[in-house]
């Protein structure tokens, strides 16, 4: 199907009072398949050049676009051009008519909030308005506004006209050569008194007021814009949504305009809107004809910019990655491009240039500066430290704090309390962002992109963002996919995750990063980290029962890759340094998900045996035993033999700690416990006899210690067999115990039998059951849990 001729369409109105109703008609045209050609796209001209170029424009266009406001406009001044004062609109609007190309007028309501003040101070300004009203109503396509919005209600069914009276009309008859002649460009001053043709720039962002902190940025981007022998210079702005990639590709080109003959934008969500935008420019180059078949023309395009590229920047905006874009490209030469993308996979073709989240102080700059509060730059530090250094938060964070006048504080107060409300405010979205996206609806779309290209991508993201802000391991996923039961343990499995993984970096919401261990730098980790508005966005995605399940199931996640032998095998510390935060985290609080109960339980021991065995911190292993054990008694109830692990790994802490007489009466339950549920042979009863009975030696009291430490090597031997390593630990321990009564003979036949078998353990702290009830039977140090 042969796609619709490209129509170049003047713009044109008094323009101070209708920036905004400009952008306006501007975001509407493309569309239609409307380009625009309007002034603001070159630089200031002298009265007399002015009225040149406006009618240049004029003379280039198929078609013009009128608004009129209260103001009749600028008149410049030029005896030749303009004897009669008319404005500079009315000049083009006339030249419109006496070419008899198509006219579209937008005029300004009286019921218009824009007061009437002064319409012109020279004599005969508001007659002439008036008469310029009535002639523009006449025969035209137009429509009257009383707002922005109203206008844009309005503007796209005026659009539609112009574009059926455009399909449907004679050309005007002009040399067929014509076309193809390059427009004469506006001339402005150039070094050296000389003068060089105006910069054809077609650039749709405005760079904010407050533009700060890019100054680095925009010398990577120079320096990745050095021409190198042999291939064409193109860089890509990479970084987080939100980051400000856009708008500082817009600056680039607008400082550097002088720099170019042409700075052009392209979009480049789609090929369609790459080659519609490429197309345009040759035509405003005089490269190809206005109705030129589009295929054709962007092919003569490609050629054109590899052979005559010289002094041109064209800005690849919004681009999916490099693949999409490779095909639109120049197909070399001296064309220089900059490409924005949310994708890392660039190096292929460009140099990355990464864009970085804010310092704080940049950012408290930019808060300072935006609401006007320059007493609060501490207020301000905080709030951006808050933000995560991300420029579109930052906006919005202003904006409310303008809107409604409050204090920076506050809006950190609220943020605080509830993150979520306050990045989906579209009363304080930035315009200039992807037609006002919010921070919350601009990561939620990227979600949305990202799950498009891999159906594992949003279960990945949803559940990242429910643990800690830390990084977070690769094979927690991995290793306990069947934890996350279907369809997600089967999209993971194999590549999947990488694959899912990569389906957001795409998207810029994950960082992909390899860690080495701490104390060991030969061992390391795959990781992702999330942003902490990321998280914010990507949290919301499960609500009510949805969240308590994902948040249950991280829970059992966690315990299928914790180290079970934590306590004392060392070769698992790389594993639990990684874990540790995130377990952490997930079981910190008292709300533990309703299911995950024993699971939790299990987690919390766990944590407390690494800080207590492996880090020597006490006073931090003892809070998470005493969790451990509460959340048990709970669960499974006082007298469950689970509960009894609980008891005697708190004991041992307490025990360590010189705590004898708290942990006497906790060995002393668990005894009886596991004598309830097992029966007095059993080797867990043995376990429980020698830990007392290693306390009431420590206590002195070896009377009473000796009968347990010789039930307890009984049951052993019994159960285990004399050569089993835990009769070995109760061999000793009873050695020692007459050691300490004086019969070294005896101490020391026992000693003899334990050496072969055997360390010095005096004391057997348990591992938790099987994590299903939290029971089993533990076995010692070697348990599974």
């Amino acid at each position: 199907m042969e796609r619709k001729t490209i129509y170049r369409v003047m713009v044109s109105s008094t323009y101070k009072e209708l920036a905004d109703h400009r952008r306006a008609v501007r975001d509407a045209m493309p569309a239609q398949r409307l380009l625009p050609l309007a002034m603001e796209d070159d630089a200031a001209l002298p009265d007399q050049d002015l009225i040149d170029a406006s009618l240049a424009k004029v003379n280039e266009a198929d078609a013009y676009v009128g608004m009129i406001s209260y103001r009749y406009g600028q008149r410049p001044v030029c005896k030749s051009r303009n004897p009669n004062r008319l404005s500079l609109t009315e000049l083009e609007f006339r030249r419109a008519v006496a070419r008899g190309i198509p006219i579209c007028m937008f005029i300004m309501h009286p019921d218009h909030p824009v007061p009437m003040a002064e319409v012109g101070k020279e004599s005969g300004a508001k007659q002439k308005l008036t008469a310029f009203v009535k002639l523009a109503k006449k025969d035209r396509i137009y429509a009257e506004f009383k707002s922005v919005d109203d206008l844009r209600t309005k503007v796209v069914q005026s659009l539609v006209k112009l574009r059926e009276v455009l399909d449907g009309r004679v050309p005007p008859s002009e040399p067929p050569a014509q076309p193809q002649q390059a427009p004469t460009l506006p001339t402005i001053p150039s070094e050296g008194g000389m003068s060089k043709a105006a910069a054809l720039s077609n650039i749709p962002i405005r760079v904010p007021v407050h533009f700060l902190g890019r100054d680095d940025a925009i010398a990577a981007i120079d320096a990745a814009l050095t021409p190198r022998a042999g291939r064409m210079a193109i860089a890509a702005l990479q970084g987080l949504r939100g980051v400000g990639k856009s708008t500082l590709a817009a600056a680039y080109a607008e400082r550097r305009r002088a720099d170019f003959r042409a700075t052009w934008w392209v979009r480049a969500q789609t090929a369609d809107g790459m080659s519609a935008d490429l197309v345009a420019l040759g035509v405003r180059l005089g490269w190809v004809a206005a109705d030129a078949k589009e295929v054709e023309a962007f092919e003569a395009v490609r050629e054109r910019l590899k052979d005559e590229g010289e002094g041109v920047l064209l800005v690849y905006d919004n681009a999916i990655d490099a693949n999409s874009v490779r095909p639109f490209l120049p197909l070399g030469g001296a064309a220089r491009v900059l490409a924005t993308s949310n994708a890392p996979s660039w190096r292929g073709i460009a140099e990355p240039v990464e864009i970085a989240l804010w310092p704080k102080a940049v950012g408290a700059d930019y808060l300072v500066a935006r609401t006007g509060r320059a007493r609060e730059h501490a207020e301000a530090k905080a709030l951006s430290e808050a933000l995560g250094g991300l420029p579109l938060a930052h906006e919005q964070a202003a904006a409310y704090c303008e809107r409604l006048g409050i204090a920076l504080a506050e809006y950190r107060r609220r943020f605080a309390d509830a993150p979520a409300p306050l990045l989906d405010a579209t009363k304080d979205a930035s315009p200039d962002y992807h037609g006002g996206l919010t921070v919350a609806k601009a990561f939620a779309l990227a979600i949305e992109e990202a799950a498009k290209l891999h159906p594992a991508a949003e279960p990945l993201v949803a559940y990242a963002a429910l643990l800690a802000p830390e990084l977070i391991p690769l094979f927690l996923f991995a290793d306990a996919r069947q934890q996350f039961g279907e369809p997600f343990a089967s999209e993971i499995a194999g590549d999947g995750l990488d694959e899912a993984v990569a389906a957001l970096r795409a998207f810029a919401l994950v960082d992909r990063e390899t860690i080495a261990d701490e104390r060991d730098p030969s061992v390391t980790t795959e990781t992702i980290r999330l942003h902490r508005l990321v998280r914010v966005a990507a949290a919301g995605r499960r609500q009510g029962d949805a969240l308590e399940g994902a948040r249950r199931v991280l829970v059992n996640a966690m315990v299928a890759v914790y180290p079970r032998t934590v306590d004392n095998d060392p070769s698992v510390w790389t594993r639990a340094r990684r874990l540790d935060a995130l377990a952490l985290d997930l079981v910190r609080s008292e709300a533990v998900p309703g299911g995950a109960e024993t699971s939790a339980s299990y987690l919390l021991d766990r944590l407390a045996t690494y800080r207590y065995l492996a880090l020597g911190a006490y006073s931090e292993a003892r809070p998470l035993f005493e969790r451990a054990l509460a959340m048990c008694e709970k669960a499974l109830g006082p007298e469950h033999p689970s509960t009894a692990t609980r008891l005697n790994n708190l004991a041992d802490l307490l025990r360590a700690q010189g705590d004898l007489a708290g942990a006497r009466p906790l060995y002393e339950r668990a005894l009886k416990i596991d004598e309830a549920a097992y029966g007095p042979e059993h080797s867990e009863v043995a376990t429980d006899l020698n830990n007392l009975a290693a306390l009431l030696r420590t206590q002195g009291d070896l009377a009473a210690a000796r009968p347990l430490s010789e039930r307890a090597l009984a049951i052993k031997e019994k159960a285990l067999g004399p050569e089993h390593r835990s009769t070995a630990t109760s061999l000793n321990n009873l050695a020692l115990l007459l050691q300490a009564q004086g019969d070294l003979a005896g101490a020391g036949d026992l000693r003899e039998g334990a050496r072969p078998r055997a360390s010095l353990d005096r004391h057997e702290p348990r591992q938790p059951r099987a994590l299903a009830s939290c029971s089993g039977r533990p076995r010692g140090r070697a348990a599974t849990p």
